[in-house]
């Protein structure tokens, strides 16, 4: 009986912890994954995935406080339940606590895995509102929905190989989540919107000296460039507000949901003279 080469399961020893509400596409990606060698670990929404994580009683958060006040039975001893994860893949709209609180815990260092654990986000058309939050907290890509195979194997590679620099923790906590209920999804992301640009210029205010300004099509966008307008998806959502200094992760990015939402063809940079 042969045994598969390196080559052939390049996720061998890779700790992978899947998040969505739905059974099918969690053992889809699941499957996909095991192929490659990657030990996998499933979680039906943010907080099944911070409780795997490991989580204690400093956790707050919109969904999460209602939680504790309507089930406290599941707060207790959580914490035991920790495995180590190398990345997560995580689905964005699920309940009792979604995706980008399940991130924002994370990076504000209220779950036990490292701030700057690498998370890439599934994500469909209709989830345009939240993509400038997710950018905020980091996300080291996206992936579109329905997924294939080969889009989560390149970005799992991607993300593995593609550290961040995470921001301080108070700078996370100042981003508002909203809560992913069809009456006030409206009204929650416009406070959203507020604060995320916040976070990003409290995370990295850019200086634009020596720099000249430039309009160029987003492809074109690189790493060293600092936005001096807005950025946002061709509809007018936000996705990096204006003094944000393009990264390497941010790159990847804008590539990633080039394949999930239409984003504005030209954006506005300052860049260093040659």
């Amino acid at each position: 009986m042969s045994t598969k080469s390196a080559d052939e399961r390049p996720f061998a020893d890779l700790k992978v912890l899947v998040v969505d509400d739905q059974k099918f596409i969690r053992g889809m990606v699941a499957q996909g994954l095991k192929a490659y060698g990657a030990q996998v670990v499933e979680a039906a929404d943010g907080f099944e995935a911070l409780t795997i994580l490991g989580i204690g009683d400093q956790m707050s958060g919109s969904s999460l406080d209602a939680l504790k006040r309507e089930r406290p039975d599941m707060f207790q001893g959580i914490v035991h339940t920790r495995k180590d994860i190398d990345i997560v893949i995580s689905d964005i709209r699920m309940l009792p606590m979604n995706g980008l609180e399940m991130l924002k815990a994370i990076r504000s260092g209220l779950s036990m895995a490292r701030r700057d654990l690498p998370v890439v986000i599934m994500s469909a058309h209709s989830d345009e509102a939240l993509i400038g939050a997710a950018i905020a907290l980091d996300a080291h890509g996206f992936v579109a929905k329905p997924v294939s195979q080969k889009s989560i194997f390149d970005r799992v590679m991607r993300a593995m190989a593609m550290l961040i620099k995470a921001k301080t923790a108070d700078v996370y906590r100042m981003l508002i989540i909203p809560e992913l209920d069809a009456a006030t999804l409206e009204t929650d992301v416009g406070r959203m919107a507020e604060s995320l640009v916040a976070v990003i210029r409290a995370g990295d205010v850019a200086i634009a000296a020596g720099q000249r300004a430039i309009t160029v099509g987003w492809q074109d966008v690189a790493v060293g460039d600092i936005l001096s307008e807005n950025f946002t998806t061709k509809s007018g959502r936000m996705v990096a507000p204006a003094g944000t200094r393009v990264t390497e992760v941010l790159v990847a990015a804008l590539h990633d949901l080039s394949h999930v939402t239409e984003l504005a063809e030209r954006a506005s940079v300052r860049r260093k003279v040659l």
